[in-house]
């Protein structure tokens, strides 16, 4: 009887660091996003067009696509059956270039369920970070305790690292996302991971037998 009820409090302490864990990491991930999303990190990448050729290209836009939806230019409609010739008139194109990837909305404030976009984009970011924050603290209270301070949010910051291979380097390599944009995501998501592990190994030390 007495294991057992030992048993049930160390899981209970165990359950404590992991939720003040995943408040705690949430709120560092949540901040650094913010402060990563101010130049020159969160713009790398960007380009504006001219203000004269502006309202040219976005009616061309306007009239040229008419739903909310990802467009490739050059397009290949993956609806109709794709002979090896048309498969390869459009690799043709694709690689001669210009090539787009767009993601267009005829009207951007009707997607926007909390009231505007930056309402939205806050609770999202905010609701993100939280939740990996838990799983950072899952993650660190289950490491070794072997590891030091310095391991274990080495660890944490590889959950970035790998994000970041498996979304952006991705975007890079096929959407032909700028350098400096792919740049960019390895420093915010890596640092903040990282930031996020510190205070996670801080927090969620493995219980002492």
């Amino acid at each position: 009887v007495t294991d057992r009820i030992a048993t049930i409090q160390r899981r209970r302490q165990q359950m404590k660091r992991i939720f003040l864990g995943g408040v705690l990491g949430g709120l560092v991930l949540f901040v650094w996003s913010a402060i990563a999303h101010i130049p020159p990190i969160g713009t790398a990448g960007e380009r504006i067009v001219a203000s004269a050729k502006e309202p040219v290209v976005l009616q061309a836009i306007g009239e040229s696509m008419t739903e909310r939806a990802i467009y490739m230019l050059p397009g290949l409609d993956s609806r109709r059956p794709l002979t090896a010739e048309k498969k390869q008139t459009w690799a043709s194109r694709f690689e001669r270039g210009p090539a787009a990837v767009v993601a267009f909305s005829p009207r951007p404030a009707d997607r926007a369920w909390a009231g505007s976009p930056f309402a939205t984009f806050f609770i999202v970011e905010f609701l993100g970070a939280v939740a990996a924050g838990f799983l950072g603290a899952v993650i660190a209270v289950s490491l070794s305790g072997a590891f030091g301070l310095w391991p274990r949010a080495l660890v944490i910051a590889a959950v970035g690292l790998i994000a970041t291979i498996d979304v952006d380097v991705s975007y890079w390599n096929w959407y032909g996302f700028p350098t400096s944009y792919l740049f960019a995501q390895f420093f915010d998501h890596v640092v903040g991971w990282f930031l996020a592990g510190l205070v996670l190994a801080r927090v969620c030390r493995p219980l002492k037998a």
